[in-house]
């Protein structure tokens, strides 16, 4: 919210309490007048809010239109310098769409519900927002289903890796606020800076990425930027049926065994076996078992798959499809 927009919200709140004092009172003129000023203040802050939020959406989007300077005037106008260099950070509220429905769904349809739903939204903008109380260049907004945005400005001085340090600590303060005020699990997506006005709509689709490529192979409940996913970022660019192409050729195929299907066990085993670098010594400690075991377990996933993951190339393989098995969340050749 802009400065300007939080002074007006703020008279708003102190003619509401006037209004108050009105009711059940007898109505005079100038009384009237207030009620009227009161009304009017209401409808001009909720003009500039949709102004706002509409510019954020035109923003992010990419739907900067043909002139750049009609655009500059429009943030200009709503509150915001567009021209300040920002990176986007894509805040997922676990489950609030959710909650937000039944909320819904416990008022039966009624106004009263889509009051509270709103009030639910802005409360959580509310505890963002009060984050940049005195730095009112940061822009945030509420993008639909669990998802909030936050466009934070940077420090062309600081170097990437300063940068990447800001955003993380800036990341770990929403979420723990989010956290903590309202009891909700948060997760975060963090974008790449990208120059001009454009430069905004590749951030925000980057931080969205690396979100839900982060809750896909780590899980809800932390901090994901986009330069940190590794082969995640490959996996995103990958159609699903091309997924699930590669992985019936790989950690469930049959090549050379009658078995059709490689058990759980296997599949952990194996995934153990990466995470420890290949070490035989370290991933038999790490899964309980003996040395022995641990190669009886490999062996049988060459002799099932026909992959050695002993081997790098077949290696590599083996250590992509798990990724893409953990990515689609599918069990679809068990």
């Amino acid at each position: 919210m802009s400065a300007g927009l939080f002074e007006k919200t703020e008279m708003l709140n102190m003619l509401k309490h006037l209004g108050d004092e009105f009711a059940g009172a007898k109505i005079t003129q100038n009384k009237k007048k207030e009620i009227e000023a009161l009304a009017l203040a209401k409808k001009e802050i909720q003009l500039e809010k949709q102004a706002q939020e509409n510019f954020i959406q035109d923003l992010i989007s990419g739907r900067i239109g043909n002139d750049s300077d009609l655009f500059l005037t429009r943030g200009q106008i709503v509150g915001y310098d567009i021209l300040i260099p920002r990176v986007a950070l894509v805040i997922d509220i676990y489950q609030f769409e959710k909650t937000a429905k039944q909320s819904l769904q416990a008022f039966k349809g009624s106004k009263k519900g889509e009051i509270h739903l709103q009030r639910l939204k802005n409360d959580v903008l509310k505890v963002i927002q009060g984050i940049f109380v005195d730095t009112p260049q940061e822009i945030v907004s509420y993008t639909g289903g669990d998802k909030f945005v936050v466009l934070k400005t940077i420090n062309f001085k600081d170097s990437n890796e300063i940068l990447r340090k800001k955003l993380f600590r800036m990341g770990e303060r929403i979420k723990d606020t989010i956290s903590q005020k309202m009891k909700f699990k948060v997760t975060i997506g963090i974008g790449e800076y990208h120059e001009g006005i454009q430069g905004l709509n590749k951030s925000f689709k980057e931080a969205t990425q690396a979100l839900d490529v982060g809750t896909k192979l780590e899980g809800a409940g932390d901090i994901y930027h986009i330069g940190n996913l590794g082969v995640g970022k490959l996996l995103a660019e990958i159609r699903e049926e091309s997924q699930q192409e590669f992985m019936g050729k790989t950690i469930y195929s049959a090549k050379n065994s009658k078995e059709k299907k490689i058990n759980e066990t296997l599949l952990e085993t194996l995934k153990a076996f990466f995470d420890n670098n290949l070490s035989i010594l370290k991933t038999a400690q790490a899964i309980y078992v003996h040395r022995n075991t641990l190669l009886y377990r490999l062996r049988r996933v060459k002799e099932i798959t026909g992959l050695d993951p002993k081997k790098f190339d077949d290696a590599v393989q083996l250590r992509l499809a798990l990724k893409m098995r953990i990515y689609q969340g599918s069990n679809k050749f068990k």
